[in-house]
């Protein structure tokens, strides 16, 4: 009987460590497992923040763009601004020239002496009024050129606009997404020092 109750004694002992084996490779497993949830974890939180130090990143870089074509709109207003007062003053002064071109015909036929005088006074006028024509026309061309980088400009500056709050909403997004990573670690986290605590 002694030797029965022995052998029995052996046999739940051996039982028993078995058990204790296994309850202590299955322990090793889950903690195993967990540190690699830990480390996924924190590489995709590492990510997430990477993600959006570029999306900042690229805000700054449209926000000092944005800035760069505004000041450049503003250099080019004051350009046209300069090149409509310039055409004025050329448009005050054909108007002059044409009334002293009028002058010099009245004068003309006034005297048949200063007549060689008076021509020549016509021809360098004229040449003069030739200039100013062709100058005026090349502003105009230009001033016409001016508007439509303008425009352009304009244009851009609200693609950049759109842009600018494209990556913004991406970026709210990724950061809630990041404020959701972080709570669901921190409830996975809560749930295995639940379930840790529960063999001991």
């Amino acid at each position: 009987d002694v030797s029965n109750k022995l052998d029995e004694q052996k046999e739940e002992c051996i039982s028993q460590l078995k058990e204790n084996e296994m309850l202590r490779t299955k322990l090793q497993q889950l903690n195993y497992q967990h540190a690699l949830s830990e480390q996924q974890y924190e590489q995709k939180l590492k990510q997430k923040s990477l993600e959006l130090q570029i999306a900042d990143l690229k805000t700054k870089q449209h926000e000092e763009k944005s800035l760069q074509e505004q000041s450049q709109m503003k250099l080019y207003a004051e350009q046209v601004s300069q090149l409509l007062a310039t055409e004025k003053n050329l448009r005050l002064q054909l108007t002059a020239d044409g009334e002293k071109f009028q002058q010099f015909q009245d004068a003309l036929l006034k005297s048949n002496e200063v007549f060689e005088t008076f021509k020549q006074e016509i021809e360098k006028m004229a040449k003069s009024i030739k200039e100013l024509k062709k100058e005026n026309l090349f502003l105009k061309s230009k001033c016409e050129k001016t508007d439509v980088t303008l425009i352009e400009l304009v244009d851009e500056r609200e693609r950049l606009k759109k842009q600018l709050e494209k990556t913004k909403n991406q970026k709210e997004k990724l950061e809630s997404l990041c404020r959701s990573l972080q709570a669901e670690r921190k409830q996975n986290s809560t749930g295995s020092n639940n379930s840790d605590s529960v063999p001991s």
